[in-house]
């Protein structure tokens, strides 16, 4: 629970805006720590390219101050526009090994703390980029079960406690694991469980790997391949009327992909007019699972496929810019300074009025 609940009840009521109604530079990259930013930065801003995305998870058990303070700082001033991706925490199936049987599913007040703590962030762009969670069509990112009712109900509610604490909040859908034969029943489940749900969102967010296998050439046209994202969009305007959204593609990549697989994706596949952004899968999978899809090698050079890529021209994107901050008093600091898991004394008047607001969402 955080410690700064009181400001969501004085905060003023903005509007989001359509980033692709100004120049947009809609290259991007997906990385795993803050502090990979600077590396991210000569990816996305690269041959005349400013202002490009980074996708990035926040855990519920993450939300350091000063870490994401750090983050939003060097965001503004290497001008990059952060996608954070909201996430509850990997539960271990074995204590021994850490291997992750699943992931927590999430509650109704994770989504009040961060929709308080990431409103305290200093954002350098109006649009604040939000996306409500990950794969929710695989059992392992919900608490190891499918379960498109609920995730429909949550994504629902987390509109409106965003909204209601800052209309500036961009409310981005979670991406699908294209390759599992449910995504298109799981669509049908969120729609009829909440009407209009896709519609609600500001924005769809899609992965779209190189399937079968991570390992499948672009120029394979496919429901899960690189173009999968079309199927889906699709299949959600025919039969739910959810059309013509703003299209984030948050994941999508190649296991080992040889050159000519991005400059092929990027030149002749991600051409549509609505994408806003595109973060491939991944800066850096160090030593882990995700090494195969690293854009950089263990000296931390990128290879030869993501400098195809760094060599594109690219556009100065403008989006709408937020006021430089000021100084943040010392009290928000010292919240990154709790020890991990310790419960902080809140005061009874902010318990009371955070439980009133979820009263008034949930009622």
């Amino acid at each position: 629970m955080t410690l700064v609940l009181m400001v969501m009840f004085t905060r003023p009521a903005f509007a989001i805006y359509d980033p692709l109604s100004v120049p947009n530079n809609k290259f991007g990259l997906h990385i795993l720590e803050p502090n990979e930013i600077d590396k991210a930065r000569e990816f996305v801003n690269s041959t005349g390219g400013e202002w490009g995305y980074v996708t990035i998870p926040i855990r519920a058990n993450d939300r350091n101050a000063e870490k994401w303070l750090e983050f939003m700082k060097k965001s503004r001033e290497q001008k990059i526009i952060p996608i954070l991706r909201i996430a509850s925490f990997p539960v271990s199936s074995d204590v021994n090994s850490g291997s992750a049987a699943h992931w927590v599913a999430p509650n109704d007040y994770d989504l009040v703390d961060f929709a308080v703590f990431l409103n305290e962030l200093p954002w350098p762009t109006k649009n604040r980029y939000v996306i409500i969670y990950n794969e929710t069509n695989h059992e392992s990112e919900w608490g190891g079960f499918v379960y498109p009712e609920e995730y429909a109900r949550i994504l629902d509610r987390a509109i409106d406690i965003f909204r209601q604490v800052n209309r500036d909040f961009f409310l981005i859908s979670a991406g699908m694991d294209s390759s599992q034969t449910n995504i298109y029943s799981y669509f049908s489940v969120m729609e009829n469980t909440v009407p209009g749900i896709l519609n609600k969102v500001n924005g769809l967010s899609f992965h779209a790997y190189g399937n079968p296998g991570f390992t499948t050439p672009p120029n394979t046209y496919s429901k899960v391949n690189i173009a999968s994202f079309r199927f889906e969009e699709n299949y959600l305007c025919r039969n739910f009327s959810v059309c013509n959204r703003p299209i984030f593609l948050t994941e999508t990549g190649w296991k080992n992909a040889q050159d000519w697989y991005f400059e092929n994706a990027f030149g002749n596949v991600w051409t549509d007019q609505n994408i806003v952004a595109i973060t491939p899968f991944l800066l850096s999978g160090g030593d882990g699972p995700f090494k195969e899809f690293s854009f950089v090698d263990e000296n931390a050079n990128f290879k030869s496929f993501a400098k195809k890529i760094i060599a594109f021209p690219k556009i100065a994107g403008r989006p709408l810019i937020t006021d430089p901050p000021v100084a943040k008093i010392n009290k928000f600091s010292e919240i990154g300074k709790l020890v991990p898991g310790a419960i902080p004394v809140i005061e009874p008047n902010i318990i009371e009025k955070l439980f009133n607001l979820l009263r008034q969402i949930f009622s």
